[in-house]
């Protein structure tokens, strides 16, 4: 006989944050594709966009702090010494929504 394990609330809770964060770094990495992308890529401009898309997509309040955490958490940093434009980070992005590596 098979049994189910329960998630606790707390696991719940790093699940749905998660599946939000991914959303999230999903929208921002769509926008930087599309608008701008050979603009440079700051590390104000990552953490930005990371706030305003979490409120965009879940309003404010915990779920969007949750996801921004996680978001943030999850997306690769900027050195501002190295060059780098928006679409090229659109791309480390994706591959950290995908698992895969550069």
């Amino acid at each position: 006989m098979t049994h189910r394990t329960q998630l606790s609330q707390e696991d719940e809770g790093l699940r749905r944050a998660r599946g939000d964060a991914h959303a999230v770094l999903d929208a921002v990495a769509d926008r930087y594709r599309r608008i701008r992308h050979s603009g440079p890529m700051t590390p104000r401009s990552r953490e930005a966009r990371i706030c305003t898309v979490s409120v965009e997509l879940f309003g404010y309040g915990p779920r969007a702090e949750a996801a921004e955490r996680e978001a943030l958490r999850l997306a690769p940093p900027v050195d501002p010494k190295l060059p780098l434009t928006r679409g090229e980070y659109a791309v480390k992005l994706h591959t950290v929504l995908t698992g895969r590596s550069l």
